[in-house]
């Protein structure tokens, strides 16, 4: 899974909306919807506020290609 399937796929689990998302992160909807299709790569500040939002380590959005918790 990339990055971004990785958050869609997590944030979907949890029944959070991208603007849900959004307001944990501080962000957009837009940028989160950005994010999940891969247009970005975000800041590390903000991978961790995604990691933390969605309960999951930095390590599994970054590199790990299991399946979330």
């Amino acid at each position: 899974m990339t990055f971004g399937q990785k958050i869609k796929y997590r944030r979907e689990e949890l029944g959070y909306t991208q603007s849900e998302l959004a307001k944990k992160v501080h962000t957009t909807q837009p940028y989160i919807s950005r994010l999940e299709r891969g247009h970005f790569n975000p800041s590390m500040k903000t991978i961790t506020k995604i990691s933390t939002a969605l309960d999951i380590s930095v390590d599994y959005l970054l590199f790990d290609d299991r399946k979330a918790v």
